[in-house]
């Protein structure tokens, strides 16, 4: 199985247009948010569902531990961010197009207007906003590691995953563990760091 983008090639830097935040003139912006387009080959046989997921692994776990120079040393332990999470997508779907994923502003997310499987909340929720579908990259701009994104494709053996809409990443990749035919990974990298542009 493979998955590839017309965006950005596996382990180059993801266009700003596809990330939540931009650095504009070297100060913060939002940016567009848009989804990158997506699209993955080699399904095996007997693929009953897909799952798509962005992933960031390098989420700092202490954003105040700065080092000297007042960034957060890349040598930090880190934990895994959801950026986006579908699951139960037919088959027959092989690609997401830029953009796709276009329903929404900065406070709830970007969804699909004509939904192709059960999208997740993400880990840009907090107590007071709900954000669902879409969001792109976002570090922090004084992290002296570049994040590194991964959009991973999962086929899966079974129709329905059979969870609620409110389920998170640890619920979804536990349930579907026994399920998985096939995965392929491709991973971008953003940065909004000055020091740590392309």
């Amino acid at each position: 199985m493979k998955i590839t983008s017309q965006d950005f090639e596996h382990g180059q830097w993801i266009p700003s247009e596809c990330a939540y935040g931009q650095l504009v003139k070297g100060e913060f912006a939002l940016a567009a948010n848009l989804n990158p387009q997506l699209s993955w080959s080699g399904v095996p046989e007997g693929t009953q569902s897909i799952v798509l997921a962005c992933i960031d692994p390098d989420v700092p776990t202490d954003r105040k531990a700065l080092n000297a120079d007042g960034e957060i040393p890349a040598d930090q332990p880190r934990r895994d961010f959801v950026h986006w999470l579908v699951w139960d997508i037919d088959p027959s779907v092989t690609e997401v197009k830029k953009g796709q994923a276009e329903v929404g502003d900065e406070n709830t997310g970007k969804r699909f207007a004509q939904p192709i499987g059960i999208e997740a909340i993400n880990d840009y929720t907090s107590q007071t906003q709900i954000h669902r579908g879409y969001d792109g990259p976002c570090p922090p701009g004084f992290d002296a590691r570049v994040h590194g994104y991964e959009f991973r494709v999962f086929a899966l053996d079974v129709k329905t995953l059979g969870l609620p809409d409110t389920a998170r990443w640890a619920e979804v990749r536990q349930r579907m563990a026994p399920h998985v035919l096939a995965s392929a990974t491709i991973q971008g990298v953003y940065s909004l760091n000055p020091r740590l542009q392309p």
